[in-house]
């Protein structure tokens, strides 16, 4: 079972044991833009957003699962529960070589907003999609 929850200062250990990505989690997690996602008593994955951080809507700027829990439905779950801290158009990217993101988005219901090339490495273009919530 998956339960989603806030994320608090304790949680930062087991995040930072399965993120790779750059950015100030101890900040995300402070100011309440975090939610983790917890499966059997484990943090299994988390979704963090910057409030109004693309073009002044917010913007889901990590959305990260541990590669031991992925497939098992946490990325949805915590796509799921944005809609309790989140409202209105949200905004979310992802390289266009990444076909599992690609897929995630397509299933929970994000609609394609564009693209920009030369934000990623090798001019990948980098692949916006929005949802209102």
């Amino acid at each position: 079972m998956t339960a989603i929850r806030a994320a608090e200062p304790y949680d930062l250990s087991r995040l930072m044991a399965f993120d790779s990505f750059p950015g100030d989690r101890i900040a995300e997690i402070v100011e309440r833009r975090m939610l983790v996602a917890e499966a059997d008593g484990v943090i299994a994955g988390y979704i963090a957003w910057q409030t109004g951080g693309c073009i002044g809507k917010d913007y889901v700027n990590k959305l990260v699962v541990d590669p031991d829990y992925r497939r098992h439905g946490i990325a949805q779950s915590l796509i799921a529960e944005l809609k309790s801290v989140l409202s209105g158009r949200v905004f979310i990217s992802t390289g266009v070589d990444n076909s599992a993101a690609v897929g995630l988005l397509t299933r929970t219901n994000w609609q394609l907003a564009g693209q920009i090339v030369g934000l990623r490495p090798a001019d990948e273009a980098e692949i916006f999609y929005y949802r209102d919530l």
